[in-house]
C-alpha cells in the first residue's frame, strides 16, 4: 500500500470514529430474587444485580427506556453525566422531573458526556439501596493512559442488606424511636452481586489490567487494595491522572477510582518462586468501621429478627481472587493478615487523592471565584423528636420524594407535587421568590443565598467557592448534579489550596472529612434544577441536600420547554 492511499485510508477510518453514534438501551425495573439463601426481592435492571453495563464514546447519544415493572414509582439518575441541554434526563425526582408511575415508562435521550467511569442508581424511595444499579462506561476514541493496560476489569462495591431498604429500614431510622440518627447497618459486602471470596478475576490474557472500580454503597467507604501490587491511578470520578502510585487508597459512597497494575510488579512474597508462593492472591475491600456510629461487629439492630439470615455476621474484609493461572484456585495463604504496605511514590494520603494531578494540564484553566457559599452540615432532632440532617439550618423536606417547598402560591417555589422545579423555573421565572446573591459582613465576594427551604440561586456563569462545614463526627461523601468542581482543600489536607493552585484535581463527589471541612470550586455554566446533596442514601432520606437554581432566565434564553413526555408523567403522578 503506497503512503498515499495509506494516509487516505488512515483519515477515513478517523473520520468514521469521529461520527457521533446514537446507543439504545432499554432497562426493565423489576424485583428479583437473586440469592436462594435469601428471601430478600432486590430492585434490579434489566433482573442483574448489578444492572447490566451501558457503554458509549464520549458525544454519542444515549437512548434509554425506563420500563416500571414495579408497584410504585421510580426514576433514573445518570450519575457524573452533565445533562448540558438536557436539565429534565437528570432524573433527580421534584428537582427535574416528576417519577414514572407504576406500569408507566420514560425514554431519556442526553449526551454521553464527560467521559469516564459513571454509573446509573434509581434516585427515590432508597432504591438504589435495594439494588437499582448499574454501570455507565462513556470512553473515548484515544484514552489516556491507555498503554498503560492491555485488558480492563470493572468491580461494583456496594452494601447487602437482609431488609428491605423503604419499608423496615426507613421507617425505623427516621423514627423517634432512633433519636440518634443511627443508620441502618450493612449485613455484609458485595462486590459485582457476589459475596465475599466467591468473585474470581482471571488475569490470565495480560499482566497488565485497568480496574475500574465504583463505590455503590448506601453507607460505607472502603480502603481497596490488591496484596503485593502497587496500584497506579489513572482515574478519579471522570477526570484522567497522571499515573499516582499506591498501596491502597480509600473511596467514599459514589466515588469512583481507575487504577491498572502490572503483574510484573508483584512482590516476590507472593509469586510462584516466592516463599509463600501461590497462583491468585487476594482483592480487598476492607470497610471503614469508624465510618459506622456503633461497633457494628457486636452491634445488633433493635429492628433486627433474630434468624438464619444470609449472611449471618457482618465481615468488614471483603475478599475477591485474582487468579494468577488457569487453576482459578483460593490464594493458599491466609488472608487475616494485614495487605503488606509497599513503596510508592505519591507525596501525601487523602480520602480525595488531592495530590494526583491531571492527566492533560496544558490549557487546565481555574477560574478566580466570583461568589461564595458557607454550608453549614448538622444532624438534630426535629420538633417531632426525629433525627434529620441540615444544611445552613434547613432539613430537605419529602413527600414521596418530590420537594415541599414555599406554601405562598404567587410568589416563590409552589409546594405542588406536580411540577418539578425545573418546570416552575421554566414557566415563571421571574417570580421563584429566590433571594439574589449579597454582600455580607466578612466576605468579600458575594454570597449565595437560601430562600429558608433549601433552594439557592446562582447567576448564570457564576464562579462558587463553596465551604462545606462538617460539624457532624461522620464523614460525608457529597455529590452535585449537573457538573463537576474543583477540590481545592480539606481539613485533610489544607496545604492542597496552596500546593496545588494551578490544578486542582476535579470531581464530582468530594469527602467531607467528619468535624471537618471541605473547600471546592464550581462554574454555573449549565441552567438548571442541580441537587447537592449528601450521596450516603440514609442522609438523603433525612433532608441532608438541597437545590441550585442555575439561572431560570438563562434556562429559557437556551430554548429550553417542557416536553409532552415530561408533561405526561406528571399528570400521571
Amino acid at each position: 500500500m503506497s503512503t498515499a492511499i495509506r494516509t487516505i485510508f488512515t483519515v477515513l477510518i478517523l473520520l468514521v470514529m469521529s461520527e457521533a453514534s446514537t446507543v439504545y438501551q432499554t432497562l426493565y425495573i423489576d424485583k428479583i430474587l437473586p440469592y436462594p439463601e435469601s428471601n430478600k426481592p432486590v430492585i434490579s435492571a434489566n433482573y442483574s444485580f448489578p444492572g447490566p453495563l451501558i457503554e458509549a464514546y464520549h458525544g454519542d447519544t444515549l437512548v434509554i427506556t425506563v420500563i416500571n415493572r414495579l408497584s410504585v414509582a421510580t426514576t433514573m439518575h445518570w450519575h457524573g453525566l452533565y445533562q448540558i441541554g438536557t436539565p429534565d434526563m437528570d432524573g433527580a425526582v421534584g428537582a427535574t422531573q416528576c417519577a414514572i408511575p407504576a406500569g408507566g415508562n420514560f425514554t431519556y435521550i442526553f449526551k454521553a458526556d464527560p467521559p469516564g467511569t459513571a454509573w446509573y442508581h434509581g434516585h427515590m424511595l432508597e432504591q438504589y439501596t435495594d439494588g437499582l444499579f448499574g454501570p455507565l462506561i462513556i470512553r473515548r476514541q484515544f484514552e489516556p493512559n491507555r498503554e498503560q493496560y492491555d485488558t480492563e476489569q470493572l468491580l461494583m462495591v456496594s452494601d447487602w442488606y437482609n431488609y428491605i431498604a423503604r419499608g423496615k429500614l426507613t421507617s425505623w431510622y427516621l423514627s423517634s424511636n432512633n433519636p440518634d440518627g443511627i443508620e441502618p447497618l450493612p449485613d455484609a459486602t458485595v462486590v459485582n452481586g457476589k459475596f465475599t471470596k466467591s468473585l474470581l478475576i482471571p488475569a490470565t490474557r495480560s499482566s497488565r489490567i485497568r480496574f475500574r472500580v465504583i463505590n455503590a454503597a448506601s453507607l460505607s467507604m472502603y480502603k481497596v487494595s490488591i496484596d503485593g501490587l502497587p496500584l497506579h491511578i489513572i482515574e478519579l470520578d471522570q477526570q484522567d491522572m497522571v499515573p499516582y502510585n499506591v498501596s491502597s487508597f480509600v473511596i467514599n459512597v459514589a466515588q469512583r477510582v481507575s487504577f491498572y497494575i502490572d503483574l510484573r510488579e508483584l512482590d516476590s512474597i507472593y509469586s510462584q518462586l516466592g516463599i509463600s508462593s501461590t497462583n491468585s492472591i487476594f482483592i480487598r475491600f476492607e470497610a471503614m468501621t469508624d465510618m459506622y456510629p456503633v461497633d457494628i461487629l457486636n452491634y445488633i439492630p433493635p429492628y433486627a429478627i433474630q434468624r438464619y439470615a444470609y449472611p449471618t455476621f457482618f465481615n468488614p474484609l471483603y475478599l475477591a481472587i485474582l487468579s494468577l493461572d488457569l487453576t482459578n484456585s483460593i490464594p493458599t495463604y491466609e488472608p487475616r493478615d494485614p495487605a503488606p504496605t509497599l513503596p510508592t511514590v505519591n507525596l501525601h494520603s487523602d480520602t480525595n487523592m488531592l495530590a494526583a494531578r491531571p492527566f492533560n494540564q496544558s490549557n487546565y484553566v481555574i477560574p478566580n471565584a466570583t461568589h461564595y457559599l458557607n454550608l453549614v452540615v448538622k444532624f438534630a432532632l426535629d420538633n417531632t423528636g426525629i433525627n434529620r440532617g441540615y444544611m445552613n439550618d434547613v432539613t430537605y423536606a419529602f413527600q414521596g420524594n418530590f420537594t415541599r417547598v414555599k406554601p405562598t402560591l404567587i410568589v416563590g417555589i409552589k409546594p405542588v407535587k406536580k411540577e418539578p422545579l425545573l418546570h416552575q423555573m421554566a414557566t415563571r421565572p421571574n417570580t421563584l421568590g429566590l433571594p439574589s446573591p449579597r454582600i455580607q459582613a466578612g466576605s468579600p465576594l458575594p454570597m449565595i443565598q437560601n430562600d429558608g427551604y433549601g433552594n439557592y440561586l446562582i447567576p448564570y456563569g457564576a464562579v462558587v467557592d463553596i465551604f462545606i462545614n462538617n460539624t457532624d463526627g461522620g464523614e460525608h461523601p457529597f455529590h452535585l448534579h449537573g457538573s463537576s468542581f474543583w477540590i481545592i482543600s480539606t481539613s485533610e489536607y489544607a496545604a492542597a489550596e496552596n500546593l496545588y493552585r494551578q490544578a486542582y484535581i476535579k470531581r464530582d463527589v468530594v469527602s467531607v472529612p467528619g468535624g471537618g471541612w471541605a473547600k471546592i470550586r464550581f462554574v454555573a455554566d449549565n441552567p438548571g434544577a442541580w441537587m447537592f446533596h449528601c450521596h450516603i442514601e440514609w442522609h438523603m432520606a433525612a433532608g441532608l441536600m438541597l437545590t441550585f437554581i442555575v439561572s431560570p432566565t438563562q434556562l429559557l434564553a437556551q430554548g429550553y420547554t417542557i416536553s409532552n413526555s415530561q408533561l405526561d408523567l406528571c399528570n400521571a403522578a
